[in-house]
């Protein structure tokens, strides 16, 4: 009984971090709440319309993996797409 509950908590977790890389909802401190894809470097500074939109995007993914993966700031001081 024990071996399987260590499986079922593996597994668990590693669906988990599986789930986490999808494009699913993520909810911002603005109780915004917007997809994005953090798989891949998909987008850039000229892809949105406003600082706003790239904000989003950014601290979507900072949230779900933990790094800029669009490189949205470039000078990595926490403001996406400082024009």
């Amino acid at each position: 009984m024990f071996r399987t509950i260590i499986i079922l908590f593996i597994l668990s977790v590693l669906t988990g971090c599986a789930a986490s890389q999808a494009s699913e909802p993520v909810v911002l401190e603005s109780k915004t709440v917007i997809t994005c894809s953090c798989r891949s470097d998909r987008y850039n500074c000229a892809d949105f319309k406003t600082r706003r939109k790239a904000r989003e995007k950014y601290e979507c993914c900072m949230r779900k993996v933990g790094y800029d993966v669009h490189n949205l700031d470039r000078d990595s001081d926490g403001i996406a797409c400082e024009w």
